[in-house]
C-alpha cells in the first residue's frame, strides 16, 4: 500500500470532544494500575506503540492517498454455500434484506434514525442511537479520539456495531438468492458510502483492531457471495483500497501482552481473510501462514486444555472460536486443522454442552455483548454458542457433539453445522483448568447447577471476567433459575458497569458489602481473587468444595463454599469464612431469571415460581436471614441484562447476617 506524506487537512472536530472524561487524577490512577500489571517487555512494547501512533498521524490523507494493488479473490465456496438454504433461513434473509433496503437498523437494544436515502450520507456512520447526533471527531486521527477514558459518554460500542457492516452478509445472501441486481448495487454502494463517511485512520471506526477485523471479514464474505466479478473497474479499486488500509492497520499496531485476548483473535483473522480476499493488499508474498501459526498458538493459550474458556465468559469464547473458523474458512483449512487444535475445539464443544439446558442456552457467565462474525439478523442471538457448537460438530465430524438445539443461521451454511441432537450429559464433571463444576440432573426437566471455582478472568487485566468466584448457577429443563446479571453497557453507564460486575449481583457471598474482586477501570481490576478446587467427588453423593482468598487480606477470611446434588431434585450450598476474625456481616445472594418470582413463607422457606408454577423451595438454615430485593433506580441490585443495553427488573433472595457459623442452602426442585 502506498501513502502520502502531507498531513491531514482539516483536521477539525465535528462537535466537543467526548465528554465527561476521567479527570486527570482518574487518568493517572488508571494507568498505574494498568502500567502496574505489565512485565518489562510489556512497556517497551507500549512505548514503541505510543511512537508508531504519533508517527502515524502522517498518513491519514484520505483514499486518494492508497494505491490499489494485485486482485480480488473470492473466498472459497462463499458463493455455493447458499444452493441448499432452507425455506426457513431464506424468509429470514429476505426479511432482513429488506430492513437493510429500507434503511432499518436495530442493533444492541438501539434504533438508528431513519436515512433520508440508501446508501446512507457518509455521516450517518457516525450517529449515536441515542440522540441522533453525530459523534464528535468524526475527522480527527482516531488515537486522539479518547474513547478508552470516556466515563459517562456515549455508548462507543453501539456507534462501532454498525460500522462492522454485519448486515451486508444477509443482503448479499439475499442478493444471490435472487439474482437480484438492485441488491447487489446497494452492497457495494453501501461499502463505498462507508468509505465516504471514513477516511483512513481517522474518527473512531478506525482505533480498535477488533472492529477493523470484523469489517474486512463482513465486507469479504458479502463480495464473495455475490461475486467480484460482478464489479466494474471503480467498483474493484474502491474495494482493494478498502482491504489495503485495513490490512495495514491491522498489521501495524497489534494487540499484543496484556491485551492479546479475543482482540487478537479478531485482528489475526482479519488479516488472514483480508489477504485471501486481496493477496496484494499489503507487502509481497503470501502471508497468510505466520498469522494462521500465531492464530493456532492463540487458540491453544485462550482455550484451556479442558475445553474452558481462558476468558471466563462462554459468549466471548465462543466469539473468538468462531473468528478462527472464518479465518480457516478464508484459508481452506477449514477441514484440515491441527490434531492439538481439534482436541482443544472438541474440549470446549463438551464443556458448552455441559453447560447447556435442554433449549440450547447457557448461563451469561462473565461479560456477555452479543458479538458475533456472521450475524444472520439484527436481533440477538439466544443460541449463539449452541450455533458455534454446531459447527465444531461438522467441522471435526463428531455427531455427538451436535448441540439439543440451534436457529436456522447463514453460518451453518457456511461450515454445514450439524443437526441437533439430544444432550444426554448426566452427573458430575468437574474441569479443573479451567476450574468449573457442573452438576447434571436426569428427568424430564433436568436440573443443571453450574459451580464456578476458576480465576477472574485471562491475562492480567481479565478484562471480561466478574467478580463471581464460587457463584452458581441453577436452572432445570430449559427454565433458568438462578441467573448472572448480565453486562448491560460498557462506557456510558460507569456505575452500572461496576455494578454489574460485582459481587453483589452474583450467586455467591459478599463480606462486608466489599466485593471478592474489586475493579479499577471499565476492562480492569485492582484486586483479583484467587479460587481454587478443594475437593470434588461424583459417589454417593457429589459434592464439591472450593475456596477463594479475595476477603484475605482485607479481613483475614477465606471464603469456602461446598455444593452438593443428588442427581435428582435436592441441592445444599454451604457456606463458611475460614479464619480468626470476628468481623464476619455478610450477604449470600441468588438473583432470579426475570420470568421468576420469589416469596417468603409463613415456614421461612422462600418459594420459587415461574408464570405461577411452583419451580423450587430454599430453606436457609444458620445465622442468616433472607430478604427479596427487586431493582429500583436506586439500586444494582435485583437487575439482570439479558442482552447488551437491556435491563429488566427481577427478585434477588439476599441471606444477611454474621456468618459466625455455616450457612446450608438447600434448593428443592418441585417440577
Amino acid at each position: 500500500m502506498a501513502l502520502g506524506h502531507k498531513s491531514l487537512a482539516g483536521d477539525s472536530q465535528s462537535g466537543p470532544p467526548l465528554k465527561p472524561t476521567r479527570s486527570h487524577r482518574e487518568r493517572l490512577v488508571w494507568y498505574w494500575a494498568r502500567t502496574a500489571q505489565m512485565d518489562a517487555k510489556e512497556i517497551v512494547h507500549r512505548v514503541v506503540e505510543g511512537a508508531t501512533k504519533q508517527l502515524s498521524r502522517r498518513l491519514t490523507q484520505g483514499w486518494d492517498a492508497i494505491k490499489p494493488a494485485g486482485t480480488l479473490v473470492p473466498l472459497p465456496f462463499a458463493a455455493t454455500a447458499l444452493r441448499n438454504c432452507e425455506p426457513a433461513l431464506a424468509a429470514t434473509i429476505a426479511g432482513e434484506a429488506n430492513d437493510t433496503r429500507q434503511g432499518k437498523f436495530h442493533l444492541l437494544g438501539a434504533t438508528w434514525p431513519a436515512p433520508q436515502a440508501m446508501p446512507p450520507a457518509p455521516t450517518y456512520w457516525h450517529v449515536d442511537p441515542d440522540d441522533g447526533e453525530v459523534f464528535p471527531q468524526r475527522d480527527a486521527y482516531c488515537f486522539d479520539v479518547s474513547f478508552r477514558h470516556g466515563v459517562n459518554t456515549r455508548e462507543i460500542k453501539r456507534i462501532w456495531e454498525l460500522s462492522r457492516l454485519q448486515f451486508l452478509v444477509p443482503l448479499a445472501a439475499y442478493a444471490a438468492l435472487i439474482g437480484g441486481r438492485e441488491e447487489f448495487e446497494l452492497v457495494i454502494a453501501l461499502v463505498r458510502s462507508w468509505m465516504d463517511g471514513n477516511h483512513p485512520f481517522r474518527g473512531l471506526n478506525w482505533g480498535s483492531g477488533i472492529e477493523l477485523a470484523l469489517r474486512v471479514i463482513s465486507v469479504a464474505l458479502a463480495l464473495s457471495i455475490i461475486g467480484v466479478e460482478r464489479l466494474d473497474e471503480e467498483g474493484r479499486r474502491s474495494i482493494l483500497k478498502f482491504f489495503s488500509a485495513h490490512v495495514y492497520w491491522l498489521k501495524r499496531f497489534p494487540s499484543l501482552h496484556s491485551s492479546a485476548n479475543n482482540h487478537r483473535i479478531a485482528e489475526l483473522a482479519g488479516l488472514i481473510v483480508g489477504l485471501s480476499m486481496a493477496p496484494g493488499a499489503h507487502g509481497a508474498g503470501d502471508q497468510r501462514e505466520g498469522y494462521w501459526r500465531e492464530l493456532i498458538a492463540e487458540i491453544d493459550r485462550q482455550i484451556h486444555p479442558d475445553g474452558v474458556g481462558a476468558e471466563q465468559a462462554p459468549a466471548y469464547t465462543a466469539f473468538a472460536i468462531e473468528l478462527f473458523l472464518v479465518s480457516a474458512f478464508a484459508y481452506g483449512k477449514l477441514h484440515d486443522l491441527p490434531t492439538g487444535t481439534k482436541d482443544r475445539l472438541a474440549a470446549w464443544a463438551e464443556h458448552a454442552l455441559w453447560l447447556m439446558d435442554s433449549d440450547g442456552k447457557v448461563p451469561a457467565i462473565g461479560d456477555a455483548d452479543d458479538g458475533r462474525v456472521v450475524a444472520t439478523t439484527q436481533d440477538r442471538e439466544p443460541r449463539y454458542v449452541a450455533s458455534i457448537v454446531s459447527a465444531i460438530a461438522s467441522c471435526l465430524d463428531r455427531p455427538d457433539l451436535a448441540p439439543p438445539k440451534t436457529d436456522p443461521n447463514l453460518r451453518d451454511t457456511l461450515f454445514g453445522s450439524l443437526a441437533s441432537s439430544p444432550n444426554e450429559r448426566t452427573g458430575l464433571r468437574t474441569f479443573a483448568a479451567g476450574g468449573y463444576s457442573v452438576f447434571r440432573g436426569t428427568g424430564e426437566a433436568p436440573a443443571i447447577l453450574t459451580f464456578d471455582h476458576g480465576p477472574l478472568g485471562y491475562l492480567s487485566i481479565a478484562a471480561h471476567g466478574h467478580a463471581d468466584s464460587l457463584a452458581v448457577w441453577l436452572s432445570a429443563g430449559s427454565q433458568p433459575i438462578f441467573v448472572d446479571a448480565g453486562t448491560y453497557r460498557y462506557h456510558s453507564r460507569k456505575a452500572l458497569r461496576d455494578g454489574l460486575r460485582d459481587t453483589a449481583v452474583h450467586n455467591t457471598l459478599t463480606l462486608r458489602g466489599f466485593a471478592s474482586s474489586r475493579p479499577s477501570g471499565l476492562f480492569n481490576w485492582a484486586t483479583k481473587a484467587v479460587a481454587r478446587c478443594i475437593a470434588s467427588e461424583g459417589a454417593p453423593l457429589a459434592r464439591v468444595t472450593a475456596e477463594h482468598d479475595g476477603y484475605l487480606a482485607q479481613f483475614g477470611l477465606k471464603h469456602r463454599r461446598t455444593v452438593a446434588f443428588d442427581g435428582k431434585s435436592r441441592i445444599t450450598i454451604s457456606d463458611e469464612l475460614i479464619g480468626a476474625s470476628e468481623d464476619r456481616e455478610a450477604a449470600i445472594s441468588f438473583l432470579l431469571d426475570p420470568s421468576c418470582t420469589a416469596r417468603i413463607e409463613p415456614d421461612g422457606s422462600l418459594l420459587i415460581a415461574a408464570q405461577g408454577r411452583p419451580l423450587a423451595r430454599l430453606t436457609s438454615t444458620g445465622p442468616l436471614a433472607p430478604e427479596i430485593v427487586r431493582g429500583d433506580a436506586t439500586s444494582t441490585l435485583g437487575w439482570v441484562s439479558p442482552s447488551f443495553s437491556v435491563r429488566v427488573p427481577a427478585d434477588q433472595i439476599i441471606l444477611k447476617g454474621n456468618l459466625d457459623r455455616p450457612s446450608v442452602v438447600t434448593v428443592t426442585l418441585l417440577a
